[in-house]
């Protein structure tokens, strides 16, 4: 009998007061009759989505791949040695070489072309395993002498790349910055040569064309001063002040032919002008002609930038001849 009345009692709390069904259904916030549709008990709320570890160790491996805990098991401890060591990112020796380029005070484009020589010359043989004599500083870390050896390398990339142009090089001033010595660069500039020269071939014709344009005129300036001497002296006195003042601009580091395109040294900072005027000049006065001479020669064919030149040629022939007089 007491078992009967318990029975009845679960079942009218169960029952739905409005219609009595004791079935329900789940909604969205409440439990619902089926029958009638009114609300029975609020369900409780979604807490969503919680990450089990918001904040990662600070020890935890940031790249690909599962990272073991902490174990006793002499297997899985070698296994995550391992894991460890073959996932741990550490920069390479051509890494540090493209750091002091990056470094350097460069533009974008010599930048890209010195880690092109790099780079090829490390693809060819790793730079990292070649173990040259280098001077550095004496008593120096293995930390510093790896970075002189890559501030080296990165010296003599750049002075690959500006050994045939003419624009500014700031070879010249790592040097002093970083205390290279220059026969390590020269070494360093030979080996990255040879194991380039073969693959990287605007290194020798990137710059052909400004360079023979320089030459082209050049050559056509000191031959307007040859054809304007034939007529102030004769034929055969023109074209050999020509040839010895060709060879004075060779001597000069300038190209005047298109032989020297390849083979051409320091180019000056004077204009094209200026070279041939100084070069023809010199050599007129090689050949033992006056000073009125070149002044003459010099009002035919004016250029803007020798009228102090010829006036310091003029004084020092006569402080020679005064020599000679005394």
């Amino acid at each position: 009998m007491t078992n009967d009345n318990s029975e009845n009692k679960t079942n009218n709390t169960d029952e739905c007061p409005e219609c009595g069904s004791n079935e329900t259904e789940s909604g969205d916030t409440h439990e619902h009759c089926s029958n009638c549709g009114i609300p029975r008990e609020t369900l409780e709320l979604d807490p969503g989505f919680i990450p089990t570890n918001p904040n990662a160790a600070v020890d935890a491996g940031g790249g690909l791949g599962g990272v073991m805990g902490p174990t006793n098991h002499h297997l899985y401890r070698r296994l995550d040695r391992l894991h460890r060591r073959a996932t741990h990112d550490e920069p390479g020796f051509v890494d540090g070489i493209i750091g002091e380029l990056r470094n350097s005070a460069l533009g974008r484009a010599t930048f890209a072309a010195a880690c092109t020589i790099i780079e090829t010359a490390d693809s060819k043989e790793t730079l990292g395993r070649k173990r040259h004599k280098m001077r550095g500083n004496p008593g120096t870390s293995k930390d510093d002498n790896r970075q002189y050896r890559q501030r080296i390398y990165a010296a003599a990339a750049l002075g690959l790349l500006f050994q045939y142009r003419r624009q500014e090089n700031r070879v010249h001033s790592l040097i002093g910055e970083w205390n290279l010595d220059k026969n390590d660069l020269i070494k360093a500039k030979k080996m990255l040569w040879t194991l380039v020269r073969s693959e990287l071939s605007w290194l020798t014709n990137a710059d052909d064309d400004d360079v023979r344009a320089r030459a082209n005129n050049i050559d056509l300036r000191l031959t307007v001063y040859r054809d304007h001497l034939v007529a102030l002296e004769n034929r055969a006195t023109a074209f050999a002040i020509y040839e010895t003042a060709v060879e004075i601009v060779r001597q000069m580091g300038e190209p005047v032919s298109g032989g020297d395109v390849q083979h051409h040294g320091a180019i000056t900072e004077w204009p094209e002008g200026a070279v041939a005027g100084r070069a023809f000049f010199e050599a007129m006065i090689q050949h033992g002609l006056p000073r009125e001479c070149v002044r003459e020669l010099h009002a035919t064919v004016h250029f803007y930038n020798l009228d102090s030149y010829v006036d310091r040629l003029g004084a020092q022939n006569r402080g020679e001849d005064v020599e000679e007089e005394a």
